[in-house]
């Protein structure tokens, strides 16, 4: 009795922490503290523990491209009415994902060539386009195989709003962890963006954070 009684104690105290932590739609393993440092001081606007449910969870710590968490939520009709309403107050630029003219990160990554583009896939003159000139950077969605649409230049599907919460030309990595910024315009060359792409007939939510 006595063992039980310690162990039902030891699991409500581990499932309480993983409740309070920021990063609850992480799995704890190998790599989860070294994501950790890299997003918390990012991630305040994601979803917590009682309020959404995780879908999808994709990051990348790949200095030749981009630093990136993003994650896909569901949430119930009275919990997604209120994020809603919240990211749009408190977005400062909001974008469809069938818009023509977007500053995308990596633009040239598909589903088909996994974020490596051949030479033939870059056309460089989509790289800094007038129309660029007031826009906030956004990530490329293609990562997500529900979603994707080869049609859009965020590659993700018709349907979706846009929302950019933050986004800050400049350098948000350590010297050595700094990416090239090989397919963006000059001002953009080195930055962070952060956001939420909503489907609001579906009651998806895709949180990004994306750093280069």
């Amino acid at each position: 009795m006595k063992k039980i009684i310690i162990f039902t104690f030891l699991f409500l105290i581990h499932n309480s922490c993983s409740n309070n932590d920021p990063f609850w739609f992480l799995d704890i393993d190998n790599d989860y503290n070294k994501v950790k440092k890299e997003f918390k001081d990012y991630i305040d606007f994601f979803p917590k523990y009682n309020q959404a449910t995780c879908k999808v969870v994709t990051w990348s710590l790949d200095k030749e491209t981009e630093f990136n968490l993003k994650v896909v939520f569901s949430f119930s009709k009275t919990e997604f009415e209120k994020i809603l309403k919240n990211i749009k107050k408190k977005s400062i630029a909001q974008y469809s994902s069938s818009s023509k003219c977007l500053l995308v990160l990596n633009r040239f990554d598909t589903h088909e060539n996994y974020g490596s583009p051949e030479s033939d896939e870059i056309q460089n003159e989509l790289i800094d386009l007038p129309c660029y000139k007031n826009l906030y950077p956004i990530p490329n969605f293609s990562v997500f195989s529900d979603y994707y649409s080869d049609k859009t230049t965020c590659k993700l599907k018709k349907g979706f709003s846009i929302y950019v919460l933050d986004a800050k030309p400049g350098f948000f990595l350590k010297q050595n962890k700094l990416t090239e910024g090989k397919y963006m315009p000059v001002y953009w060359k080195n930055g962070f963006s952060k956001g939420v792409a909503i489907n609001e007939k579906e009651r998806i939510a895709i949180y990004w954070i994306i750093i280069w």
